[in-house]
């Protein structure tokens, strides 16, 4: 079994910040960091490469949205797994963080086997590719059983 990824924990609560830390140890992950804000996160994530980011939606002065962002237009950076939590999510954050390219959502409070199952699919996942501008025409061309070819 390959060693387990360093994560990085991005919470303005500390007292979360130390519970997800917890979790992830006893989930077999012994190297979780912690920080309270975006721009700290951003500064850990240059310094040191991290398998995961585990950050909070609504927090200031950056917010879990633009740190993806940051992260996802930085080329060293862009295909760290990023997973968001919040208590509640609208459709319009899910999308918007979809968009963004976050890779999963959890709501809080964490539900342990939810948790190690979208870790299972965020870690497991293929690396980002920078997308080509798509032309007007579509090109692809592929037989779907159902629904005939494209």
């Amino acid at each position: 079994m390959s060693e387990a990824p360093p994560i990085l924990i991005v919470d303005d609560q500390v007292k979360l910040v130390r519970l997800v830390t917890e979790l992830m140890n006893r989930l077999g992950f012994p190297e979780v960091e912690g920080v309270t804000d975006g721009p700290q996160a951003l500064e850990q994530l240059r310094a040191k490469r991290y398998g995961l980011v585990i950050s909070d939606l609504d927090m200031e002065p950056m917010d879990g949205i633009q740190l993806l962002r940051e992260i996802r237009a930085d080329d060293v950076l862009m295909n760290t797994p990023f997973i968001l939590t919040e208590t509640s999510f609208s459709f319009e954050d899910i999308n918007v963080a979809h968009l963004a390219g976050a890779d999963a959502f959890i709501l809080k409070p964490f539900d342990l086997s939810l948790l190690k199952t979208k870790l299972k699919q965020v870690l497991n996942g293929r690396p980002r590719k920078r997308e080509t501008p798509i032309g007007p025409v579509s090109s692809l061309n592929v037989d779907f059983p159902l629904l005939g070819k494209f």
